[in-house]
C-alpha cells in the first residue's frame, strides 16, 4: 500500500485516512478476525507514526470492528455464530424497509445506477473475479440504502453490515453462489421498477436470508470429517468456542 500521507483527500484528517486504510485491510481479509493490530508494523506500512494507528483502532472499536483488550492491545473483532445470525436478521428487516421505500420513489437515474451495478456484477461473474463482484455487491446494497432517503436506517444497516463483510466474502466461496445472489438482486430490482413496495420488501428480506444460508453452508462445508466421512461436531473449548474467525469468516 502506498504511503497514506499521499492520500489525495488531504482535507480529511490523517486519523480518518488511517482508519479507512485499516478498515480496508479488515474488509479484504488481510487482517482477519482475531488478528492483533501491530501498531509499529501498520505504521510502517502506512507511512505514518504509531499515534494515528492507535487513534484509528479506537475509532474502529466504536464501530464494532475492533476490540481493545487492556494490557494486550487491539484485535480485529470476532463474532459468534449467534451474533452473526442475529445481525443477518436485523439487516433483513432494514434492507426490506429500504427496498420498499425505493420502490415508491425510484428515479430514472437511480434505476440506471442499480442496473449498471448488476450488469457489472454479471461481468465479474463471467470473468470469475470475486473481488470485483464483492465490490459491486457492497455498492448495490449501499446505494439502495442511500436511495431510500432514510439516513438513520442507512447508518444502522451499514454499521452492522461492516461486521459481516468477511462472512459475506466467505458466502461466495461455493461455485454458483455469486450467480444466485445476482439473480436475487435482479428479482429485487424488478419489483422496485414495478413500484411494488410489498414485493420489493419481501424480495429484499428473502435475499438477506439467502445470504445467511450461503454463509452457513460455507462454514458447514469446512467442518472436519470424522472417520466415517460425516461431519464432526466441534466441541466448545475455551473463550473462542462458537466464534467465527480466521478463514471461517
Amino acid at each position: 500500500m502506498s504511503t497514506i500521507c499521499r492520500d489525495v483527500g488531504r482535507q480529511r484528517s490523517l486519523g480518518d485516512r488511517v482508519r479507512d486504510a485499516l478498515e480496508a485491510l479488515i474488509d479484504d481479509g488481510t487482517l482477519p478476525p482475531g488478528a492483533k493490530l501491530n501498531e509499529l508494523a501498520l505504521a510502517r506500512q502506512l507511512g505514518v507514526s504509531r499515534g494515528p494507528v492507535r487513534e484509528a483502532a479506537r475509532a474502529l472499536e466504536r464501530t464494532g470492528q475492533v476490540t481493545v483488550i487492556l494490557n494486550r492491545g487491539a484485535f480485529v473483532r470476532s463474532m459468534s455464530i449467534d451474533e452473526a445470525m442475529q445481525t443477518y436478521e436485523l439487516n433483513s428487516v432494514l434492507f426490506g424497509f429500504a427496498a420498499s421505500r425505493v420502490a415508491v420513489g425510484c428515479t430514472g437515474d437511480q434505476a440506471m445506477r442499480l442496473r449498471a451495478l448488476l450488469d457489472g456484477m454479471d461481468r465479474a461473474i463471467a470473468l470469475d473475479e470475486r473481488d470485483a463482484f464483492l465490490a459491486g455487491n457492497t455498492a448495490f446494497h449501499e446505494e439502495l440504502l442511500r436511495f431510500s432517503g432514510n439516513a438513520v436506517v442507512g447508518r444502522v444497516y451499514l454499521d452492522h453490515t461492516r461486521k459481516l463483510l468477511l462472512m459475506r466474502r466467505r458466502s461466495f466461496d461455493r461455485a454458483g453462489s455469486m450467480l444466485e445472489a445476482n439473480a436475487e438482486h435482479r428479482l429485487l430490482l424488478d419489483a422496485i421498477l414495478a413500484g411494488d413496495a410489498d414485493q420489493a420488501r419481501r424480495r429484499a428480506e428473502a435475499h438477506t436470508r439467502s445470504g445467511r444460508a450461503r454463509f452457513l453452508s460455507a462454514i458447514a462445508y469446512d467442518q472436519p470429517r470424522d472417520a466415517s466421512g460425516g461431519r464432526e461436531r466441534r466441541q466448545p473449548s475455551g473463550a473462542g468456542a462458537g466464534v467465527v474467525s480466521g478463514d471461517a469468516s
